[in-house]
């Protein structure tokens, strides 16, 4: 195997860069023409771009191992794991076969008609507004909804749910501060305390934490339990509210696919995978090595922290031609790594698939085309790609 990456230095390449955070697709293609895996001595990383790689570690979780750490930073003021992303087999497999019934295509099915009565409400407020800020109106309230529905939680606040969920990232980064630990030990404490005492009677939320999942397997002696459903919970705000950002985002930059869409809704299932290949929200996950392992040839140390670059490996043209154009006609924008792939592939991705299909399709019945109405800025998250304010106007569609 070859070894030439590891006596690189490629110090100019850090991730976490001011340049590469706020402009990071550049950035990306740099990083893809230094071979299939890039060490940055500055961070201590190996950096995987290509999508053909990306598959390759996500698939081997025996060489690349999620139990030593998934983000940047391994957790130290949180002693508790969501056992969903921070766990291996054997255990990996008892908690997530316990939770996967509630996931199926039929169960998901069950809350479609709640979530498409969601985001009725959802954009009879926009349309109602004409202006408003697309991160508030549209990308956080869908999510909430959603996962309520889901789980039985009732936040205090969608602006609440969203913090505590950004802060779960956040608080894991080079960049992450007391604060974002703060905020996910408040989220754990209100869950506790008052999200878990008002679910209703029956509901994901009971199920997990009083029956142990489907199976009774989850193991209701330590904090599994609860961590399970934390994860889920917090999980699916932050990735889906991003997702519905960058789309509405991708829309004002490409007026013409947003036209195709309105007079194509056939292809709304479609354009959700492009936008999730096109606006992946996380840039990485992160596996660790306890034995030296092989990348695409290169060979990389016991020890190491790689950084699977799930937002770069969406744009690998090797994958995806002419990957920087959103089209929402791609044959393949389904082989997308927004989800992860095999053993941790997102276990909510149904229900963050039904929510941007639900919402694309109020959406395109009602507005003619998105318009900027201020400066959009983005999230200083050194994990999600989101934005942390997007001023639009909308024009309706005749008769809207």
């Amino acid at each position: 195997m070859a070894n030439l990456a590891s006596t690189t230095d490629h110090t100019d390449l850090d991730p976490y860069s001011a340049q590469a955070q706020a402009d990071p697709f550049p950035y990306y293609d740099s990083l893809r023409d230094l071979g299939p895996t890039v060490y940055v001595p500055g961070r201590d990383v190996w950096l995987v771009p290509g999508h053909a790689e990306a598959v390759q570690v996500l698939r081997n979780h025996t060489d690349f191992v999620s139990g030593d750490g998934v983000t940047f930073e391994v957790p130290t003021t949180r002693t508790e794991r969501y056992p969903l992303i921070e766990n291996d087999p054997p255990l990996h497999n008892v908690i997530r076969r316990s939770l996967q019934p509630s996931f199926t295509k039929t169960a998901i099915e069950a809350f479609r008609p709640g979530v498409e009565s969601a985001a009725t409400a959802i954009v009879d407020r926009a349309v109602s507004l004409r202006e408003f800020d697309a991160v508030q109106v549209l990308a956080q309230e869908m999510p909430d909804q959603a996962m309520t529905l889901l789980t039985g939680i009732t936040p205090p606040s969608a602006q609440t749910l969203a913090d505590w969920s950004d802060a779960t990232s956040r608080g894991e980064e080079p960049a992450g501060t007391e604060e974002h630990a703060a905020l996910v030990m408040e989220s754990i404490t209100w869950l506790v305390s008052e999200g878990l005492p008002n679910m209703p009677e029956h509901c994901l939320g009971r199920l997990i934490v009083e029956s142990g999942g489907n199976d009774g397997n989850i193991d209701g002696e330590g904090s599994h339990r609860l961590m399970s459903l934390a994860s889920l919970w917090l999980a699916g705000i932050d990735s889906t509210g991003a997702l519905l950002g960058n789309a509405i985002n991708a829309f004002i930059d490409h007026p013409d696919q947003w036209d195709l869409l309105r007079r194509r809704p056939d292809l709304i299932p479609n354009a959700a995978e492009e936008l999730l290949r096109y606006g992946a929200p996380f840039r990485a996950f992160f596996r660790r090595t306890r034995a030296a392992a092989d990348i695409g040839g290169v060979e990389v140390p016991p020890g190491a922290r790689v950084a699977v670059m799930l937002a770069a490996a969406n744009r690998d043209p090797r994958q995806f031609p002419d990957p920087h154009r959103l089209d929402v006609t791609r044959e393949n924008a389904k082989t997308h790594l927004a989800f992860g792939n095999a053993l941790h592939v997102c276990l909510g991705s149904p229900l963050a698939r039904m929510e941007v299909t639900s919402l694309l399709t109020e959406l395109t019945r009602r507005v003619e085309r998105f318009e900027r109405a201020g400066e959009a800025v983005r999230s200083p998250s050194q994990t999600v790609h989101k934005f942390e304010t997007l001023p639009v106007s909308v024009v309706l569609a005749e008769g809207a």
